[in-house]
């Protein structure tokens, strides 16, 4: 090769590994027990039934948005990227028109770990805790517990609290979840009272 091309290959792999990459790993992925086709069927202590199917599970690199050529080439040799990893679902008693995504796991920018969930059921809505979803180190560090509720006993249940002020007076707002750290959402319950309970997975 010629000196030329040599420098210019040198001044690429330089511009290159300027930029961080935070990437997620096996352990950050071990949070979501979700396969595509599994199908959760939900019910609450009024007899009202609802249906959740995971449709999709994919991982996606991002970025920096740019919005010129010129303007992408910086952030894709220099830039900073980083990974979302989405659990999608749809609700077939919407007529499968809802695309939701129930589980969302990120490594941010900054390096950092975040969980969110995403909990959309007939009637119900969960609106967020940014304290511990915003940090996952937050939601793992919760204490398991046994979570008995009609015919359905799990022992690795963390309770996940809304900490959302704005939206309780909604008649759908969900004031706590149960996540079972080997099946997923097991329930939940609504400020009004309503409980719901998985019944078949």
């Amino acid at each position: 090769m010629t000196p030329r091309i040599l420098t210019i290959i040198g001044i690429v792999i330089g511009l290159t590994s300027c930029g961080k990459s935070y990437r997620l790993t096996k352990d950050d992925l071990a949070f979501n027990p979700y396969s595509v086709g599994d199908t959760l069927f939900f019910e609450s202590n009024k007899n009202e039934k609802d249906t959740i199917v995971i449709v999709s599970v994919d991982k996606q690199k991002l970025s920096e948005k740019c919005y010129s050529f010129l303007s992408c080439i910086p952030t894709f040799l220099i830039g900073t990227t980083w990974e979302s990893y989405n659990v999608n679902s749809t609700s077939p008693n919407n007529h499968g028109e809802a695309l939701n995504e129930v589980l969302t796991i990120r490594s941010e920018p900054d390096g950092h770990r975040t969980i969110m969930f995403n909990l959309l059921i007939k009637n119900a809505w969960w609106y967020g805790n940014n304290d511990l979803e915003n940090n996952a180190k937050n939601v793992l560090n919760l204490p398991t517990n046994k979570f008995d509720r009609g015919s359905r006993t799990y022992n690795d249940v963390i309770i996940i609290p809304s900490s959302n002020k704005q939206y309780r007076d909604r008649d759908d707002f969900i004031e706590k979840i149960y996540w079972s750290k080997s099946k997923g959402y097991v329930g939940f319950d609504k400020l009004n009272g309503d409980k719901w309970t998985i019944v078949k997975q």
